[in-house]
């Protein structure tokens, strides 16, 4: 035996509520339909005007009319008797699943005690190093004195600026004794008399001299007064401010002048190495040149090459 399902009721009761209210709706359908028909066939019934008289009352029969066919009952179906449904036997629940004992945790696994360290080797003794022998010192051998030689005259190039700073002169180097260079001679001289003459040994003579002379030069040298390179400096610088000229016209400028100051202290080779522009300044500063020569002389004797600027400000 199966049971209903409540899905299956429900539409069972639907169906049936349906089925009877189409029913109703056909039955008054009808019953209307019948009366509008009933009154539209009757006929009508006529009404004497008032006041006039009684008519004579006639009566015909009329042969008795065909009665209409009455209209079929529609008789209203019977509800359907659907069979009561049975509510469904409730169903026992489910029991719930137990719920799962938690396993017991197992143990800690005991520690391990760690293996034992190897013990360290024993050091290993290195040899010592063996010593190093320093080697034999040389003793360096004495190097042989050079002989003097004469200094070379060389030609000293410098640049001068005017206006620049005078340095401090330094102070001169005390003058060497003259008693030296004296004695030397005379120590020569003892040594040649002392010493016998051959009469084929003409040439020491000679040597001789040429030995005082190199004494005498070394003093002569030594005995020049030195004048220092900074004072020397403001000295040409002194003598050109001298003879300085601004020419009429010439405006403000600066000019270049190179030239050689020669050991008699004499200018040559000017020449205009920077111009100002203004082609009377250059000339007045070339011809500022010429007039300021001679110069003082260098201090060393030699020849020195100067750039100087010369300035033209009114």
């Amino acid at each position: 035996m199966t049971l209903a399902r409540p899905e299956d009721l429900e539409r069972g009761s639907a169906f049936a509520s349906a089925a009877r209210w189409g029913a109703a709706m056909l039955a008054i359908a009808t019953a209307h339909a019948a009366a509008a028909w009933f009154f539209v066939h009757m006929p009508p019934v006529a009404t004497a005007p008032a006041g006039a008289p009684e008519a004579p009352i006639l009566i015909e029969l009329a042969p008795p009319a065909a009665e209409p066919p009455a209209a079929p009952s529609v008789e209203a179906p019977e509800p359907a008797v659907e069979p009561e449904a049975t509510p469904p036997e409730p169903v026992p629940p489910e029991p719930a699943p137990p719920e799962p004992q938690p396993e017991p945790e197992p143990p800690p696994p005991e520690p391990v005690p760690p293996p034992p360290e190897p013990e360290p080797p024993p050091p290993v003794e290195e040899p010592p190093p063996p010593v190093e022998e320093p080697p034999p010192v040389e003793e360096p051998e004495p190097e042989p004195l050079p002989e003097p030689e004469p200094p070379p005259v060389v030609e000293q190039q410098a640049e001068a600026v005017i206006n620049a700073p005078i340095p401090r002169a330094r102070p001169r180097p005390p003058e060497p004794r003259r008693e030296v260079a004296e004695k030397r001679p005379e120590r020569t001289q003892r040594v040649e008399r002392e010493r016998p003459r051959p009469v084929r040994r003409q040439p020491a003579a000679p040597a001789s001299s040429a030995s005082r002379a190199a004494p005498d030069a070394s003093q002569g040298q030594r005995a020049r007064p030195s004048v220092s390179p900074a004072r020397w400096q403001s000295q040409v610088q002194a003598r050109l401010n001298r003879f300085k000229r601004t020419p009429r016209g010439g405006g403000t400028g600066t000019v270049r002048v190179s030239f050689t100051i020669t050991g008699s202290g004499s200018a040559s080779g000017i020449r205009l190495s920077g111009s100002s522009g203004n082609p009377v300044l250059d000339e007045a500063a070339l011809s500022l040149v010429r007039r300021a020569s001679p110069f003082p002389a260098p201090p060393d004797g030699g020849s020195i090459s100067l750039t100087v600027p010369i300035a033209y400000t009114r």
